[in-house]
């Protein structure tokens, strides 16, 4: 459908992806990328950045749960897909559409083991809990996983993996590297034991920027925030900005409500915008009154009032030059997403994972 129907469009600029690409790759010099398509590309849409990327040359991508691999094989994805949170009952459909299952626990292991019986080679990766407290093996328990691996066919060991939980941040660096030094010190239990090359990585985003420990050591980078320019980086561009459409504006008298609960009483006359971007849409109901506030031609337009499942009011008065039908920003280039996620007390990421999938998406 035509783009201009639409009041709320987020636009997405696939030539600030393809230089974020070729920045990164110029990074990490014979190293390999794996792309992080999750939570639907962070947001900005994972079938139609994962098909950019894959014209791009990425031939890697990672997704948290099956369904979001399957989604990307029908739509032409014949890269390598890793399905980093698979369930015991999804792990034969994971199969069946040639996606690369981790396994980070004994259920995992135990159902791969299973399946392996009736299938050809089933290639795994293997999340290694370093640290994080999340998924992944403890470091007690490798042994009796390579047992049970070199006594089952059909498996081979793509890569093992950890994740750094505290990147971005430089307190924690002496953290990070004792998870670099216990993540060696596992993998080198696996590859005394595997006559195969067994592949490496435990840098996401974070850890590449900041060149934690020793990048030459592992062969893939996971990147996701940097590769859509969610971060401050002089070299990374932000690929993508959100607009939306002022639907109607109003005047409201002094002692007048504004919103549900009628939590905003003016105490002057008011001049109000209606928007079409709610809680329904990626905001946060919390959001309201003034915390979140918009972007127009250099000013900050607060909200006002609570905000809605559909819409949300903004403040529009003490801007003179603007009408129904003009835009303004929740993030862009002039309003970068860092700065909007710093003043909301928030991350990038859950404000681009959180943007609805009935937001319109217009890659460029």
């Amino acid at each position: 459908m035509k783009t201009g129907l639409y009041g709320t469009r987020l636009y997405i600029n696939q030539n600030y992806l393809a230089s974020n690409i070729k920045h990164l790759q110029h990074q990490i010099t014979g190293k390999n990328i794996i792309a992080m398509v999750k939570a639907n590309a962070y947001g900005y849409g994972d079938i139609k950045i994962s098909q950019a990327l894959q014209n791009l040359g990425v031939n890697f991508f990672g997704v948290a749960d099956f369904e979001e691999g399957i989604n990307l094989r029908k739509s032409g994805i014949t890269g390598r897909i890793m399905v980093m949170n698979p369930g015991v009952q999804n792990l034969e459909v994971i199969i069946n559409y040639k996606l690369e299952p981790v396994v980070y626990s004994h259920a995992i292991l135990l159902k791969i083991c299973s399946i392996a019986k009736k299938k050809q080679k089933i290639p795994i990766h293997i999340k290694l809990n370093t640290g994080m407290n999340r998924w992944g093996f403890n470091s007690q328990e490798i042994p009796g996983v390579i047992q049970m691996l070199q006594n089952t066919k059909n498996i081979s060991i793509s890569s093992i993996y950890s994740h750094f939980p505290s990147a971005k941040k430089s307190k924690d660096d002496e953290f990070s590297m004792r998870q670099i030094n216990d993540f060696q010190n596992q993998y080198i239990k696996f590859s005394k034991q595997f006559n195969y090359k067994i592949d490496t990585h435990i840098h996401n985003s974070f850890g590449l920027i900041r060149n934690i420990g020793s990048i030459k050591k592992f062969d893939f980078i996971r990147v996701g925030l940097a590769l859509y320019g969610g971060l401050l980086d002089k070299d990374l561009k932000s690929i993508a900005e959100l607009k939306c459409s002022i639907s109607q504006i109003r005047y409201v008298q002094k002692g007048e409500s504004i919103g549900y609960g009628r939590n905003f009483i003016a105490q002057r006359k008011v001049k109000i915008g209606i928007i079409p971007f709610g809680y329904a849409d990626g905001l946060q109901r919390s959001w309201g009154n003034g915390i979140l506030k918009f972007y127009y031609n250099n000013n900050l337009i607060p909200t006002i009032g609570d905000i809605s499942m559909d819409s949300c009011t903004v403040d529009l008065s003490a801007i003179n030059d603007i009408n129904e039908g003009d835009d303004i920003y929740y993030f862009g280039e002039k309003r970068p997403i860092w700065q909007l996620a710093k003043e909301l007390n928030t991350i990038p990421y859950e404000i681009m994972a959180t943007l609805s999938r009935r937001i319109k998406r217009i890659h460029l």
